[in-house]
């Protein structure tokens, strides 16, 4: 039943999207300006960054549980004062501490599912996490279009339910399962092709993938949803396109678990993350609302791919909790590099559609780095990609 536990992340994931959603069109609604916006963004994201740093240095899969339980209420907490706040310094201060809780809650539930929450093989448990946290995603964005339209109190309710059901989801006994006495004890998961094997390089690749996709992801992500209000499209409309995108994400994700063997590759870092960049040049040539939706869907398939790759190799080799803690830091630290910069270059350019560009030009140059970290990791010439 270590399954229905995957759950948590799910509803975690689905209460932090459609709190943010609800922040930012109801900030856009009112007239609040980019900038401001970015700067609420910001905050929340350092908060995740710092503390995700720091709970890689604390988090193991024997205190893991109790972390989650206690991280679960606080962020439920603060979720529901940053839906009563309209005022930015309480606002601000309210997604400091939301920020705060969910790196909580996500670097102990991924020491979790490395020992009694284990569903079996390491590439099963990530593909069963990424499907998770993606498709949670992908509802609090669309659950927030719609919830949006019945008010604050029914947005209030949705948290405290999701709070909830996590809580008692974690609760529940799970019948014995070994804790692993320390991260850096796991067996590394070997594929079924000798001639490409597991290497620690490869950690600091799925860090640098997990930088790039949420510097490329949270600027669409804060953006989008103030502009599409301040062009005049309904909170349910403006939600679909970001509700797609990760729902394909959530599903791409899942299925990696069947091209274990393509991870340790350079092909699919081109292909993929190739596919990434041209999906945003089309949006920055043509930036209509259904090109915009059309694009983010195939951006799902590099975003379920970045995601997959960075969690696998970080939880495969070396100090699991560490790379775990740097990789979550490493969420914020690139959000925070992709809001300031695709607000600093729309206000340069003087135009919104410049975000595309300043995203595409980033995953440009990161899977570039990417391929010769690949190159550098020792891959023979001879082998294939």
């Amino acid at each position: 039943m270590q399954a229905f536990l995957y759950l948590s992340p799910a509803l975690m994931d689905w209460m932090l999207y459609f709190v943010f959603f609800a922040v930012f069109y109801a900030a856009g609604a009112r007239g609040v300006g980019m900038q401001e916006c970015g700067w609420l963004g910001i905050l929340f994201q350092a908060a995740y960054m710092t503390s995700s740093f720091v709970s890689g240095h604390w988090v193991t899969p024997r205190n893991a549980r109790r972390i989650l339980g206690i991280s679960t209420v606080v962020c439920g907490t603060s979720g529901i004062g940053v839906l009563c706040l309209s005022a930015f310094i309480p606002l601000a201060a309210g997604l400091l501490v939301f920020g705060t809780s969910a790196a909580w809650f996500f670097n102990s539930f991924q020491a979790f599912m490395r020992g009694e929450a284990s569903v079996g093989s390491l590439k099963t448990s990530v593909a069963l996490y990424t499907l998770s946290w993606c498709l949670g995603a992908a509802l609090g964005n669309v659950t927030a279009g719609w919830l949006f339209r019945w008010g604050i109190p029914a947005l209030i309710l949705a948290v405290a339910l999701a709070t909830t059901v996590i809580a008692f989801l974690l609760a529940r006994p799970i019948g014995g399962r070994p804790i692993i006495p320390h991260p850096a004890e796991a067996p590394v998961e070997n594929g079924e092709r000798t001639d490409y094997p597991v290497s620690n390089a490869y950690i600091a690749i799925g860090w640098l993938m997990i930088f790039t996709v949420t510097f490329v992801q949270r600027p669409l992500f804060t953006f989008l949803p103030p502009l599409f209000a301040s062009q005049g499209v309904g909170p349910l409309w403006a939600s679909l396109p970001l509700f797609m995108h990760m729902a394909i994400s959530a599903g791409f994700g899942f299925a990696m678990f069947r091209f274990r063997e393509y991870l340790y590759r350079r092909m699919p870092f081109l292909v993929i993350q190739g596919g990434g960049v041209a999906a945003l040049w089309v949006i920055w040539l043509w930036p209509s609302y259904w090109v915009c939706f059309s694009m983010l869907c195939l951006l799902g398939v590099y975003s379920g791919f970045a995601y997959y790759c960075a969690v696998y190799y970080s939880s495969n080799s070396g100090r699991r909790s560490f790379n775990i803690g740097v990789n979550e830091a490493l969420v914020g630290f690139g959000s925070i590099a992709g809001i300031v910069s695709g607000d600093l270059w729309m206000r340069h350019s003087g135009s919104a559609d410049g975000l595309y560009l300043v995203c595409a030009a980033g995953l440009a140059v990161s899977t570039i780095a990417q391929l010769a970290m690949v190159k550098g990791a020792g891959s023979p010439r001879s082998r294939p990609a």
